[in-house]
């Protein structure tokens, strides 16, 4: 089920990004143009590979978001600054006692978390972080897109943050810990050498002929590891990570049960996605 709640909130982001961001017919201000890394080639026009250099650029910022407010935080309700120092409290805590005995430690987190997340003012506290998600999202990619798409704009970020705080408050209730990350742009991590992570994005091979591309269905239907990667020149380079890593911890050997499980190697929920240098729109520019 969880592999499956990420893999619907990169199926929104992405409909987000391809449908709002179609075209572009004012230059956004140098504030924001500044913060886009120069490896990437120019989107500001109105051509396929701009079109979707631009969704991916916009899928990057949205993710790169969900990613710092929602999944990396202790618990991403807690929002200002009293709040950030009470958080930075929990995290160290998690980690001191997850050095001395993760059993003691996951326990401990379920249980603080539990309570957190069920006390009187645990929604108030969810929607006002949710709202200032949004709000930070929307502000950092509307001016990729024309004025009219604003509205519509942020009804679909509403709708992904809601999906994005509510599949990782549930992952956070679990015994073994669940993380996700990815790194900023030109940082490596360290699933970079390993088999099947940062899938590439898929393209219509329609719009870019030649490339054998899947479509993008391809990808947003399962965020599992795909036989693209395979064989592809060990220099290709990572412009952009588009989605992260979501990786489960291996449960402890006294919480396995069933068949198969002393076997318990953990799981990957996304395998992450990522924009390279080779991709037909990049080469195509």
């Amino acid at each position: 089920q969880s592999t499956e709640a990420f893999s619907k909130l990169l199926s929104q982001i992405f409909d987000l990004s391809h449908t709002h961001f179609k075209h572009l017919s004012t230059r956004p201000p140098d504030t924001h143009l500044s913060l886009i890394p120069p490896s990437l080639p120019s989107f500001l026009g109105n051509t396929a590979a701009t079109h979707h250099l631009r969704a991916a650029y916009v899928t990057h910022l949205i993710s790169s978001r969900l990613t710092a407010r929602i999944f990396t935080p202790f618990l991403f309700s807690l929002d200002s600054p009293t709040d950030t120092d009470t958080d930075t409290l929990f995290a160290t805590m998690s980690a001191q006692l997850r050095a001395r005995s993760p059993r003691k430690e996951a326990l401990w987190r379920h249980q603080t978390l539990t309570t957190l997340f069920t006390g009187s003012d645990a929604k108030r506290r969810i929607n006002a972080a949710a709202s200032s998600i949004v709000e930070d999202i929307v502000t950092s990619i509307t001016p990729f897109a024309e004025p009219s798409e604003e509205e519509g704009i942020r009804t679909a970020v509403r709708r992904i943050v809601k999906l994005a705080a509510e599949t990782w408050r549930f992952a956070r209730l679990e015994r073994e810990l669940i993380s996700a990350h990815m790194p900023a742009v030109g940082a490596g991590s360290e699933e970079d050498s390993k088999e099947g992570f940062w899938t590439p994005q898929a393209f219509d091979p329609a719009e870019f002929p030649g490339s054998g591309s899947p479509t993008m269905s391809a990808v947003v239907s399962s965020i599992g590891p795909l036989d693209e990667k395979e064989g592809e020149g060990a220099d290709r380079k990572v412009l952009l990570r588009l989605f992260p890593v979501v990786r489960r911890e291996c449960r402890q050997k006294d919480w396995r049960d069933g068949e198969g499980g002393d076997e318990d190697q953990g799981c990957v929920y996304s395998h992450g996605l990522a924009l390279y240098d080779d991709d037909p729109p990049v080469v195509s520019r």
